[in-house]
């Protein structure tokens, strides 16, 4: 299997596949799946199986996160001011399939840094059964250094609240 022919499969189409899209104006955040089918990865899901297949979505999810930090930097010294993470969201796919999504949540502007600020804050206050799932796919992947992991919870549809867990990278001079 090449790594490149099966990154071409996974993100043609995606809209992680245009880094200039995160740095478009916007009104408030964004969260950009890595995949937006589940049957954009079924091949990957029958070579790896669910738990590896996770891991494999978190490793190149982070690439791109890390992609758009370094974007950031070119385009300006200081770098855009936003908060950028990975995040996850649908945890009862999970629970159905196996497979953990990540996406890359980003907040353009003073009230993403401050958003970002807080959920810095709320690091290691909660460990829900979501966090440790998160948590889990992190050490499948080897990458659970260098980051930290916080959630916050919202109303949604009756009997639906919105769960969503933040991995937020950190630099070894902060934690």
């Amino acid at each position: 299997m090449k790594l490149s022919t099966l990154c071409s499969q996974l993100l043609p189409g995606e809209a992680c596949d245009d880094i200039d899209s995160f740095f478009l104006e916007i009104d408030n955040f964004e969260e950009v799946p890595l995949v937006s089918r589940l049957s954009r990865i079924d091949d990957l899901l029958e070579r790896l199986g669910p738990r590896w297949t996770s891991a494999y979505l978190l490793s190149l999810c982070s690439h791109v996160l890390s992609t758009v930090r370094i974007a950031g930097r070119a385009r300006s010294a200081t770098g855009p001011e936003m908060f950028l993470a990975l995040s996850f969201t649908e945890f009862e796919l999970h629970a159905e399939e196996g497979v953990l999504l990540p996406n890359v949540f980003y907040y353009p502007g003073p009230e993403g840094v401050a958003l970002g600020n807080r959920r810095l804050r709320e690091c290691g206050t909660i460990t829900s059964a979501e966090i440790a799932l998160v948590r889990s796919v992190f050490e499948d992947a080897g990458m659970l250094v260098g980051f930290r992991f916080c959630e916050s919870r919202t109303d949604g549809a009756p009997g639906h609240g919105v769960v969503r867990v933040f991995a937020i990278p950190v630099s070894e001079g902060s934690e």
